[in-house]
C-alpha cells in the first residue's frame, strides 16, 4: 500500500475546485492520516482561502500549535511537541454535530469547540498549502489518505484509529488516496507535483490472522461416577496369605459391600 507524498515547497499540493465543498452551518467530518516532515513556518494541512485575505476553513501546525482555523479566525486548539507529530504518524480528525466541533488526535478527543460557523465560500481547497500556495505554507510529508465528509459527524467521543480506508458513501465528497480520488467531487481533483511513496502507517490495511476456534470441552460436571457403590471391593483382614500363594482356602476372598 502507498500513501500520497508532498514535497514541501509551492509546487507540491492537490487542488479541488469549490463545486459544492462549502459546509455552511451543518454537520461535518474532515479526517487525514498524515506524517508530517516539513520545516516550513505555516504549513497547512488544507485550507479554504488565504492568510493574507480570508480563510473559510482550514488547519495549520504553527511553531507546535495546532491551529483551527474558521472564518479567518485562528483557534488556538492545543500544544504539541515535535515529537508528538514530526516524523510519525499521527490520525487527525475534525468532526461538528450540532454546533459543537471536536478535534481528535489519535482518536482522542483534544478539544471541543463552539462551532456555529458558516463554512460558505467561492475559494478552491487546497491540500498541503493554501488557496494560493506559498512556500511558507507548504506541508511536507505524506498522507496516507484525506476525506471531506459533508452532513454527518462521524465522530463524537473516543475511537479506535482505523487501520482500513473508509468506507465511501454518498456524503463524501472527497476521500483521496496514492492512486485514486474518489468521492462526489474526486474527478475535479487537480494533482499539482504529489507523487506516490510506498509508505503507510504500521498495520494499516492488513488482515488479522483468523482465529483459532476454542475447542468445546465436555461438562463433566454432570456426568456421575462410573462405579457404583455396590461394584467396589475390599478385602477381608487376615484372609491374605504371606507369601501370595497357597491354596484356595488362604487366597484372597472377595466380596461385595451390601
Amino acid at each position: 500500500m502507498s500513501s500520497l507524498h508532498f514535497i514541501g515547497d509551492e509546487t507540491s499540493y492537490l487542488r479541488i475546485p469549490n463545486n459544492d465543498l462549502n459546509f455552511g452551518t451543518g454537520d461535518f467530518t474532515i479526517e487525514w492520516y498524515q506524517y508530517q516532515m516539513d520545516s516550513n513556518p505555516f504549513p497547512r494541512i488544507f485550507e479554504i482561502g488565504n492568510y493574507t485575505t480570508s480563510i473559510s476553513i482550514g488547519v495549520s501546525i504553527e511553531g507546535g500549535i495546532f491551529y483551527y482555523w474558521t472564518n479567518s479566525t485562528p483557534n488556538y486548539s492545543f500544544y504539541l511537541n515535535d515529537s508528538q507529530y514530526k516524523n510519525k504518524w499521527v490520525h487527525f480528525a475534525i468532526s461538528r454535530s450540532s454546533g459543537t466541533t471536536r478535534i481528535f488526535m489519535n482518536g482522542t478527543s483534544m478539544v471541543s469547540i463552539n462551532d456555529t460557523n458558516d463554512f460558505t465560500s467561492s475559494d478552491d481547497l487546497v491540500i498541503g498549502n493554501e488557496t494560493t500556495p506559498s512556500s511558507s505554507a507548504s506541508f511536507g510529508g505524506y498522507m496516507t489518505y484525506f476525506s471531506w465528509v459533508k452532513g454527518i459527524a462521524m465522530y463524537t467521543s473516543n475511537f479506535k484509529v482505523p487501520t482500513v480506508y473508509p468506507t465511501l458513501t454518498s456524503n463524501y465528497l472527497l476521500l483521496l488516496k496514492a492512486g485514486s480520488f474518489i468521492g462526489t467531487l474526486g474527478n475535479t481533483v487537480v494533482n499539482n507535483n504529489v507523487g506516490v511513496i510506498n509508505q503507510v502507517p504500521p498495520g494499516f490495511g492488513s488482515i488479522p490472522p483468523t482465529p483459532i476456534p476454542t475447542p468445546t470441552l465436555p461438562n463433566f460436571r454432570n456426568i456421575g461416577s462410573l462405579f457404583t457403590d455396590n461394584a467396589m471391593v475390599y478385602y477381608r483382614k487376615g484372609l491374605l496369605s504371606s507369601c501370595g500363594v497357597g491354596s484356595v482356602r488362604n487366597s484372597s476372598v472377595k466380596s461385595k459391600r451390601i
